[in-house]
């Protein structure tokens, strides 16, 4: 239960359902989840490790609102380890992987068409995931998969603007085909294209 609700709380911050700084309040959530207090505040415990809210003295837990810094240092944390892991996938990936990736990115396509945001963000998630499982190297995939989950409301909003999912789209493809084609030097500078504009976007949002 603890599990089911951390996973639901965190789809509400991922999709601007909670906003940065709106309390959590434990016997609320109890009531919805049909449950007691416990597993609600074990639940928040684990967003809290996940750094999706944080516990606030006299107000108990809070949606985490992140500063620019950390916005930073979060997504210079996530970067470097996708660098590291697209170079491993470059170098183990075989013809059904390839295949899966290119799956994907169709499926991506689908979801810019019908301007699924939804649907799009979900795909992006399992477009790293499956580079992390070609690169097979699970300290790696645990940690990027922690800072994925801590920066999953920043990557829901950054989709959300202009023409992000196109070019998030455009980014993965150039992933796709560096990893394809055996480039190193391709796959890592995607990623770092990549980088830069998520955080372009982000600045606008978090100035400070």
């Amino acid at each position: 239960m603890p599990a089911y609700i951390a996973e639901e709380i965190a789809l509400r911050i991922a999709r601007g359902i909670l906003h940065p700084n709106e309390h959590l309040v434990e016997l609320a959530i109890a009531e919805e989840f049909k449950t007691s207090r416990a597993p609600v505040r074990e639940a928040l415990l684990m967003l809290e490790k996940d750094k999706l809210v944080q516990k606030v003295p006299h107000r108990g837990f809070v949606v985490k609102k992140f500063s620019k810094d950390e916005i930073h240092q979060l997504y210079d944390a996530t970067f470097r380890l996708e660098e590291i892991a697209i170079q491993k996938a470059i170098t183990n990936a075989t013809q059904d992987d390839i295949e899966r990736l290119e799956q994907i990115l169709l499926d991506q396509e689908s979801a810019i068409d019908n301007e699924d945001i939804v649907d799009f963000y979900e795909l992006n998630e399992d477009f790293h995931a499956q580079i992390l499982a070609i690169a097979n190297n699970q300290f790696i995939t645990d940690m990027h998969q922690s800072l994925r989950r801590s920066s999953r409301p920043l990557s829901f909003l950054n989709m959300g603007q202009g023409k992000n999912m196109l070019l998030s789209y455009q980014e993965h493809t150039k992933q796709f085909e560096a990893i394809k084609n055996k480039d190193v030097a391709a796959g890592v500078n995607a990623i770092r294209e990549q980088e830069e504009r998520s955080l372009k976007t982000l600045d606008i949002f978090y100035a400070i």
